[in-house]
């Protein structure tokens, strides 16, 4: 093969592949991947669930799921406290985003020592449902600030999780039967933290606002 049909290498430029990861927007990545592995756990845990699961809980059934979910919340809020303050884009709502991270964070290690008072299965995730609603809609506040275009699709997959999750908790079916509501509302919420990681992060007019505060800080 002559040099002529030869690739053209080019050297990675390391620091500007490591100025584009810092304008991403990680609490919300994490968040997605989060919620997409976590409808997928209870979709194929639940309620066959248990230590002859595909993935195992430490009851069998739903109430294992709800035993697990305040790992769940330790999980996603410190990984998503790291990723806010890793990440140089200009937070959500300002103090909203790393405050939201530490909720979760702070219900988790209460629900881990509080398992008996955290309710039913319905209950739970209900909870757990509306919490995820309210942080997709701060999302869609966010863009609607930044006068983002389609933000209000945001609002709507906030609204749609927001009605998934109330759908569960006043449907009079068996917890079992109600896996499938609360799976597809982590399911829908993590499309709304992938949109917001997509729209908010990752600009260089996102990093130049933050660059701007941080220099009117110092």
């Amino acid at each position: 093969m002559t040099d002529e049909y030869m690739p053209e290498y080019r050297p990675v430029d390391g620091k500007a592949l490591l100025a584009k990861l810092a304008r991403v927007k990680w609490s919300f990545v994490i968040m997605a991947v989060l919620c997409f592995f976590w409808a997928v756990y209870m979709y194929v845990t639940a309620p066959q669930g248990g230590a002859g699961g595909l993935l195992p809980t430490p009851v069998e059934g739903p109430a294992g799921l709800v035993g697990l979910l305040p790992w769940c919340g330790i999980v996603g809020g410190l990984l998503g406290f790291v990723g806010t303050v890793v990440s140089r884009s200009p937070w959500a709502l300002g103090w909203v985003e790393p405050l939201v991270s530490i909720v979760m964070l702070l219900a988790g290690l209460w629900g881990i020592y509080s398992i008996p008072e955290l309710g039913t299965f319905g209950q739970t995730y209900t909870l757990a449902g509306v919490f995820l609603a309210l942080y997709v809609a701060v999302i869609a506040l966010e863009l609607y600030r930044r006068d983002a275009s389609y933000w209000y699709v945001e609002m709507l997959v906030a609204a749609a999780v927001l009605a998934i999750s109330l759908a569960g908790g006043v449907n009079m079916a068996s917890d079992a039967a109600l896996v499938g509501f609360y799976s597809l509302a982590f399911f829908v919420a993590a499309w709304g933290f992938v949109y917001g990681a997509l729209k908010l992060g990752g600009s260089d007019k996102g990093a130049e606002a933050c660059e701007t505060v941080v220099a009117a800080a110092e």
